[in-house]
């Protein structure tokens, strides 16, 4: 039998984690010994079918000393002696996924062998983010440490990316020198979407466009108030999420402020975080994307799979390659409000048929096969 772990830092709401959860599922499923273990205890996501032998958390809130060098080498220790108790039954670990850039550092000081990591995000997305305009000097001194952090944490590696921009990004653009790289997609059980769209929730009366996303700066709600704005379509515009740090709510305090400007306050509906967003998904007229960069998003492609239309900036990294065929002239430069408007409007009166040819890649069986078959080929 194959006992495999999946590594994520919580289970707060967000695209990382359902991936994880539909990870555990499909390898359960296929018979496998599965167990999710987390950084800290933070979870806000169903977790019905997970038995509490396979949860795992190595602290209460991430934090076990205020030394943050420490507080890594005593995360990692107790990661080790988690992996020693769970495999006293002589079991032991076949691979890890690591789905999360804390877990990735503390993997790697724990020396854990056979750790995957699914990277997620444009790597040289997120250093541009980070650096900002500092000046000539500080931006240079900056971005240098950047590109040497990941390249100390991620060179020698086993590194899945999730879309094949992914993989170029972290080689080409940031310098990284993986022991092994390969793209493979994100796994989506669709039955099990589809029947949970189906479940009762307090819908809007009217019609509406769809966002599904936290509040953080790179997904960028701004530029899809601004189109919606310049839209001028009749329907509700919906903004599922919440705030989960400091700076995500900043940016949510200042989006009311332009919608206060803008005088969008009758139009706007916040339901706040949802359990299950796919009723919501399914029912939307349109499904709107605004972010700068992503990795391989997950809300394109379920709502792709509930037949829910979808336009998106074609930013770093993902879109394109779920958005193909016909449905590509409805990506837009990141940014360009404008453009977005006018895809908005455009995808609303006339949308091309979603077909299964688009979106069998992301099959769940069919993605467990590849990582099963991978994972064990490089298995050291």
């Amino acid at each position: 039998m194959l006992r495999i772990g999946l590594l994520i830092d919580s289970l707060i709401g967000g695209g990382a984690e359902r991936v994880v959860l539909n990870f555990y599922s499909i390898f359960t499923r296929l018979g496998y010994d599965v167990h999710i273990i987390l950084i800290k205890n933070k979870i806000n996501i169903p977790i019905d079918e997970i038995p509490l032998s396979k949860l795992h958390t190595l602290s209460e809130n991430g934090i076990l000393s205020k030394n943050k060098l420490i507080n890594k080498i005593m995360l990692a220790w107790a990661f080790r002696n988690l992996i020693n108790k769970i495999e006293g039954d002589g079991l032991k670990f076949s691979f890890y996924i690591s789905n999360s850039e804390d877990m990735d550092r503390i993997t790697r000081i724990a020396r854990l062998p056979n750790v995957y990591i699914r990277y997620r995000n444009c790597m040289s997305e997120y250093i541009k983010n980070k650096i900002g305009d500092k000046g000539y000097i500080k931006t240079i001194i900056r971005k240098t440490r950047f590109i040497h952090k990941f390249r100390r944490i991620y060179s020698g590696r086993d590194i899945i990316t999730v879309s094949q921009a992914l993989a170029e990004d972290i080689v080409k653009n940031v310098g990284v020198k993986p022991k092994s790289i390969k793209t493979i997609y994100n796994p989506f059980n669709f039955a099990k979407i589809r029947q949970l769209a189906n479940e009762p929730a307090e819908l809007p009366s009217e019609p509406y466009i769809i966002y599904a996303a936290k509040f953080e700066n790179r997904k960028r709600h701004d530029i899809l108030i601004d189109a919606y704005y310049m839209a001028k379509i009749p329907h509700k515009l919906v903004l599922i999420g919440d705030c989960y740090t400091e700076s995500d709510k900043q940016t949510f305090e200042k989006l009311l402020a332009q919608i206060k400007k803008l005088k969008l306050q009758d139009k706007i509906i916040f339901p706040g975080f949802q359990k299950n967003p796919y009723p919501w998904i399914k029912n939307a007229s349109l499904f709107v994307m605004s972010s700068d960069s992503e990795g391989l998003p997950t809300v394109l492609i379920e709502s792709l799979i509930l037949k829910t239309p979808v336009v998106s900036t074609d930013c770093p990294t993902g879109p394109r390659e779920i958005l193909t065929g016909e449905l590509r002239k409805f990506l837009s430069p990141p940014g360009d409000s404008e453009a977005l408007a006018r895809n908005i409007k455009v995808a609303l009166m006339n949308y091309p048929e979603i077909t299964h040819e688009i979106l069998k890649k992301f099959d769940e069986n069919f993605i467990a096969k590849q990582y099963i078959e991978h994972c064990l080929k490089n298995k050291r």
